[in-house]
Formats: structure tokens, C-alpha cells, sequence
């Protein structure tokens, strides 16, 4: 029989449901104000975690436990929260992808995982109903909201939370679950019936499942807990696996880097975050943004969470941070609660955390942060740090820094290559190739919040990862250098190098050399032509009303005074860049590299 299992941080979330059932959990948009702001509500730590183990029984029940690869398509908000957590009180692996990146290549990303459960909101059943030959094996689902056209429960008719009585006779009454239905709730009762007499009189108020859920043993490290779809913004999709430790060490790691100071109240755009600052006792609040566009939230709307909740900390990317900084320099607006701000995504401007420095209290502290999918965080590096002339390197060519390693986190460099590296030997035969690229290398790391396996495709384990004894490094895919001092500095995706006749040239040490120009809001490096004899091509994105004559001269003139830049001569004005669909702030430099061959009449060589 297998032993049933939950995932050990848990335990911090229970010590504060213990500590302070009543504090606030999530805090989330509903409907609007009468001055059109958003309004909104809550739920305390004590009904996130009653409903999180009423969701958790009942799954358990229809026999998705440890082990059981769960389809979770569901938007931000309560329910998201509540259905992790139940899942991560059973042991299930929850398979989570961005749908942004379109609708084939998330049927094919998800039928690799060869789910077993499916729990998700209308719109994605519809496409699991519809294309069902890429959901043979699921055996159990959930919808979030109504049902249109299949059958099975809906979160509602779950309940949250409710009591053992309300739950034998929730199931006999829902028609809907039919003959599964059946099976769970005579599998409940035979559960609840069993553990009755254990019930004290101080314990009735309980939710039922706190028998069964807190009698599970806590799952060895090494097990899956996650499985993470890339984006595939800079190649294709692939399945991480973020095992029980990887996922524990974030959480140490995310406290370490707030200096182990509580949290307090933390404003959420990315829901692992929102997971690990719940494992921290943090109020979460969530602000009205859609996941896949957001780039498009509302600054105001911010503004007003961070003030009228007294938000201590928030993790944004760029494409939300800018906007927010244009919002607070043209209203004036201060948000005095706010210590810190904690970017990742894609590179933020160096303005942009200067402008925030200016506008935010005097104590407050903003990071760069660096990291992936497979390895979050990587490293971190506070503004002071930064703007202390690391910043100035950037715009002479150096690359942006990223900081130093996070806690417990090692990086080294490989030589830059396509193939496969299997072992640190063969790494380490060469080693002699960096001193043609001048020190830039593939970045590699490993550590205990890092990803040793890619669940799919096999072949990307292999492309991914070099073995060193005990050790798995994770090949980030990634140039950097590492200077004296062990900070990284980021020169761009290797996948995104330019292959002149000259040598590679990187995307990022190049760019940052232009985007300091007064008109240029950012700047994409390209190559067109075959590879080996590219023609490095600078895709630009001008300011609205910028006379790009004159900027085109000016962007010459820079290129001639560096010798990474000296190879650019055609600058492409492009009206918007192409990002990424998680963070809307990675440029798809891919998609602009084919619009520069078709704006010069070239075959992009790809």
C-alpha cells in the first residue's frame, strides 16, 4: 500500500492558520468601487486552509493522491490558491503551463504529461472535451465555475468549508456526480466513521478531513511535487520537475533574501510567489490583472492595493514595474508601506530602478532578480549595489549584472556550444574554447532549489544538464561572465546569439549599449543570413514622436565607440516588440529576426 504523503512546508502554513487563524490569506478583486477603483474581499488563513482540506479530501477520495500528475488551468485568484494547496496536502503533482502560449502547443505540452486528473476553469474542460484524444488517462476532474457540456463536479458543489455531516449529504444530493459521486461519498463515510470517536468536544467545529489530511507522513525530497512548463518565449516548452526539496529550499531562499524579516503584506503577480508568501504568513493580495497581459494592468490600480493595504513587498516584472513608475512620477502619489520590491522576468532597465529609488521612501530597497523556471532564484542584486557604477558597466558593454548566487546556489561557466555535455570532465576539456568569446560562457548552476530533471521531452535531460558525481548542474541557456567578486553578468540567451563571420556577437551586452540613448525605449540584436556569416541587425523601438533619422545617426555614432557594438551597421525601427507571455517583458527577438529578413529582403538563415 502506498504511504500517504504531503508536502513538509505545509507545516509552516498550518503553524499560522494556529498563530493567527483570522489573519487575511488572500485578498482579491471584486467588482468595483463607486469611485471605480476595485473593491475587494478576503479569506482568512483558517477558510483557506478549512476549504484547501475539504478540496483535498474530496480529491483524495476519487482517488488522486500521492504521486497522481494533476492538470491545474485555473486563473489567479481564491480558488487557485485553495486547489494548491489541497493538492499539496495530498502528495498529487500539480502540472501547471501558461495557456498564452497558444492552443496546439498547450495540447501537446499537456498530453505528454499523461495527466491523471484535470481540474480547470470552463473554457480549458471545453478543450479537454474537445480534443480528448489529448486527455486519455484523466480519470478524475473538477470545474471551476459552471459546466457547459460534461460531466463531473464543480468546485461549488464541493463546498468550502464544511463540516462531516454537510458533506455526506452534499454528495447523496449532487445528481451530477453520478456513479463517481457515489463511490467518494461512501468512501468519505467510511472515512469519517472511522475516526468519529477520536472527535472531542472541543474538535466539533473541525473541518472533517483534519482526521485523514494530518495523519499523512511527509514525502521524501527527492519526490516530484511540481511539474512547470516553460514558456518556450526562447525555444521549446519543456516539463520541469521541482521535486519536494527544490521547492522547500525556494521558500528558505525567497526569507533569506528578505533577510528573514516576515513579509507582512505582499502584493502577488506571479502565483508561486503568492504559494511561497503564504508559507510565510504574508496577507496576499492580488490585483486585478490578466495573466497573460500583464503589461496591461492598470498602475492606479496598484497604487490603490499597495496604499489601502499597506503593502511591505511585491514581485512584478518590468513590463508592470515601468508603468507603475510613470503612475507614481506624474501623480505624485506616495506608498510609504512599501520596503521592498523584488523584479524578475527579463532585465530591468537600470532607469527604471533608479526612477523607483527616487520615488519610493528612503529605506526601501528594489532588486534585480534573476532566475528560470528550473532555478528560482538564481541571484539577486539591490539597487544600491547596482546603481553604484555596475549600472554605467551595462552601457559600455559589459552586460547587465544579476548579482551574487542566491543562498545555496553555485554557478560556473561552460563553453558555449549546442551539444550535449554529459559530464563535468568533458565540461572541463573545454574549457580553453572561453578565451575566444572573451570569457562568456553558458552559465550553469546548481543548487538545492534547482531542477535536476526535465519531466518532457527525455531529450531535453540530456541538451540540459551536465553530471558531476552526486551533483546535476542545470545549463541555463544563458551567457554570462562571473567577475572577481562572483557577481554574474548577463550577456543574453544563448539561443539568441549572432553568428557573424567575425565571431558571436550576445544579445544583451549589445543592446544595453544603445538603450541608454535618449528616444529608444528598448533594442533587439538579430542576426540575418546564414549562420556563420550573419548580419548583426538592430531591431529598435523609438519613443512615439522620436525623429528616427536623427536617432539612426545617433545609433551609429554609438556603435563605432565600442568594439561589441562596432559590427552594427542597419538599425530596423519596429513600432512593438514581441514578448513574452508570462511576464510580457522577454523580447522574442526570434519573431523580429524573421521580420528583419523580410524587411531586408533576406533569408534569416534559421
Amino acid at each position: 500500500m502506498t504511504t500517504a504523503t504531503y508536502w513538509q512546508a505545509i507545516d509552516r502554513f498550518r503553524a499560522v492558520v494556529a498563530a493567527d487563524p483570522d489573519r487575511e490569506a488572500v485578498i482579491y478583486p471584486a467588482g468595483k468601487t463607486a469611485s471605480g477603483l476595485p473593491d475587494y474581499r478576503h479569506l482568512t488563513y483558517r477558510e483557506l486552509d478549512e476549504w484547501s482540506d475539504t478540496i483535498g479530501l474530496h480529491l483524495a477520495a476519487a482517488g488522486v493522491g500521492r504521486g497522481t500528475r494533476t492538470i491545474v488551468l485555473v486563473l489567479p485568484s481564491p480558488e487557485l490558491y485553495a486547489i494548491m494547496l489541497g493538492l499539496l496536502k495530498i502528495g498529487a503533482i500539480p502540472v501547471v503551463i501558461d495557456p498564452g502560449m497558444g492552443l496546439r502547443k498547450m495540447l501537446n505540452c499537456l498530453r505528454a504529461a499523461n495527466a491523471e486528473a484535470f481540474i480547470g476553469i470552463p473554457q480549458a474542460h471545453a478543450a479537454r472535451v474537445l480534443f480528448g484524444k489529448y486527455f486519455r488517462n484523466v480519470r478524475v476532474t473538477l470545474t471551476v465555475g459552471p459546466r457547459w457540456f460534461w460531466s463531473g463536479p464543480t468546485l461549488r458543489s464541493w463546498g468550502a468549508p464544511v463540516t462531516a455531516g454537510r458533506l455526506g449529504n452534499r454528495f447523496r444530493t449532487d445528481g451530477a456526480a453520478g456513479p463517481v459521486g457515489a463511490k467518494v461519498a461512501a468512501r468519505l463515510e467510511e472515512l469519517l466513521a472511522a475516526r468519529a470517536e477520536r472527535r472531542t468536544a472541543g474538535e466539533h467545529r473541525a473541518p472533517f478531513d483534519a482526521f485523514t489530511l494530518r495523519e499523512r507522513v511527509p514525502a521524501p525530497a527527492d519526490e516530484v511535487l511540481l511539474i512547470a512548463y516553460t514558456t518556450g518565449s526562447t525555444g521549446p516548452a519543456k516539463a520541469v520537475e521541482m521535486t519536494h526539496g527544490n521547492l522547500s529550499a525556494m521558500v528558505e531562499q525567497v526569507h533569506a533574501a528578505r533577510g528573514r524579516v516576515e513579509p507582512g503584506t505582499s502584493l502577488i503577480t506571479l502565483p508561486l510567489v503568492g504559494i511561497l508568501d503564504m508559507l510565510l504568513g504574508s496577507r496576499c493580495v492580488l490585483p486585478p490583472l490578466v495573466p497573460s497581459k500583464v503589461g496591461s494592468t492598470d498602475p492606479a490600480h496598484v497604487v490603490d492595493a499597495l496604499n489601502r493595504f499597506g503593502v511591505k513587498t511585491m514581485f512584478a516584472s518590468p513590463a508592470v514595474l515601468i508603468p507603475l513608475l510613470r503612475h507614481l512620477e506624474t501623480h505624485k502619489t506616495p506608498v510609504p508601506t512599501l520596503h521592498s520590491i523584488y523584479s524578475g522576468g527579463a532585465p530591468v532597465p537600470d532607469w527604471c530602478i533608479a526612477g523607483l529609488r527616487q520615488v519610493l521612501a528612503e529605506h526601501a530597497e528594489v532588486y534585480a532578480g534573476y532566475g528560470s523556471t528550473e532555478a528560482l532564484p538564481m541571484s539577486t542584486i539591490e539597487s544600491r549595489e547596482l546603481l553604484g557604477g555596475l549600472a554605467e558597466r551595462a552601457h559600455l558593454g559589459d552586460g547587465t549584472c544579476v548579482g551574487r548566487p542566491a543562498e545555496g546556489v553555485r554557478a560556473r561557466l561552460v563553453a558555449i556550444t549546442d551539444d550535449p555535455i554529459p559530464t563535468w570532465a568533458q565540461a572541463e576539456a573545454r574549457e580553453s574554447e572561453l578565451v575566444a568569446t572573451r570569457g562568456i560562457g553558458e552559465l550553469v548552476v546548481s543548487g538545492p532549489n534547482v531542477s535536476t530533471r526535465y519531466y518532457w521531452p527525455d531529450s531535453a535531460n540530456l541538451a540540459g544538464k551536465i553530471h558531476e558525481d552526486d551533483t546535476v548542474w542545470h545549463r541555463t541557456g544563458d551567457l554570462a561572465w562571473i567577475d572577481g567578486e562572483g557577481r554574474i553578468w548577463f550577456c543574453g540567451r544563448k539561443s539568441q546569439r549572432v553568428h557573424t563571420a567575425a565571431g558571436p556577437m550576445f544579445s544583451v551586452q549589445v543592446e544595453q549599449v544603445f538603450n541608454i540613448l535618449p528616444g529608444v525605449v528598448r533594442t533587439a540584436l538579430v542576426g540575418v543570413g546564414a549562420r556563420g556569416a550573419q548580419l548583426p541587425v538592430l531591431c529598435v523601438e523609438a519613443a512615439p514622436g522620436t525623429d528616427t533619422a536623427a536617432l539612426t545617426s545617433q545609433l551609429r555614432q554609438r556603435a563605432s565607440e565600442f568594439d561589441v557594438t562596432a559590427p552594427v551597421s542597419t538599425f530596423l525601427f519596429h513600432p512593438k516588440f514581441p514578448v513574452d507571455i508570462r511576464h510580457n517583458a522577454k523580447i522574442g527577438r526570434e519573431q523580429l529576426a524573421v521580420w528583419a529578413a523580410e524587411q531586408l529582403g533576406k533569408d534569416d538563415g534559421r
